[in-house]
């Protein structure tokens, strides 16, 4: 199984009003734009030869930049969707916190723990972008893969084979590139950075 390129959209604006934006259509924004164009650079020499994206606008948006530039062909997953966020979809966090106040409580602390009507738990996520991945790995040739935070952090910490509950530990700026190399369950930022040894600085999992 090869290795496989996943990365997050590039910036919406909801992003920085630290809003749950879920499946909006909100397009990028001129920043997200260059985050883009700049992924696109990232991986131009990777020999991808397709990308797979999201359905969700954003996703798309940056998936249609980055595949136009490598001159690839473009396939939508719904697997690679954003979490689904039931009632918290289009609500900023400071909203959340006030009207879940118990459940926004228990998603910072026990994030793995949450249970909520309407809304995807991460092991659920899991369950369908790791099967979305290995198909990826599993593809003729290079896949670079654009989706969302709550995918990428979910498929990194189930790759590494760590707890969900370590969810909040791992950034995901916007734009940002990642090799997961499923068949020695490696990930590591395109940028530099072993995650396994950058959440072992972090307190998050036990130093060797």
């Amino acid at each position: 199984m090869r290795t496989v390129l996943v990365a997050r959209h590039g910036e919406v604006v909801s992003n920085g009003l630290r809003r749950y934006a879920g499946g909006s259509s909100e397009p990028l924004t001129e920043r997200g734009a260059h985050q883009a164009v700049a992924l696109a650079a990232l991986v131009a020499e990777q020999g991808i030869r397709e990308v797979w994206t999201s359905e969700v606008a954003r996703a798309v948006q940056t998936a249609q930049i980055v595949s136009a530039r490598l001159g690839v062909p473009l396939r939508r997953d719904p697997r690679l969707n954003e979490m689904i966020l039931g009632p918290w979809e289009g609500l900023t966090e400071e909203e959340v916190e006030r009207q879940f106040p118990e459940a926004y409580r228990l998603w910072n602390q026990r994030p793995d723990q949450l249970v909520l009507a309407g809304r995807e738990t991460l092991m659920a996520l899991a369950r369908r972008v790791v099967p979305a991945l290995e198909d990826a790995g599993r593809a003729e040739g290079a896949v670079l893969c654009v989706t969302h935070v709550a995918p990428v952090r979910v498929a990194a910490l189930s790759v590494l084979r760590l707890p969900l509950s370590r969810y909040k530990g791992l950034p995901v700026p916007n734009g940002e590139c990642f090799r997961f190399d499923l068949g020695c369950r490696s990930v590591e930022r395109m940028a530099g950075g072993c995650l396994a040894v950058e959440l072992a600085r972090l307190g998050e999992v036990p130093a060797a």
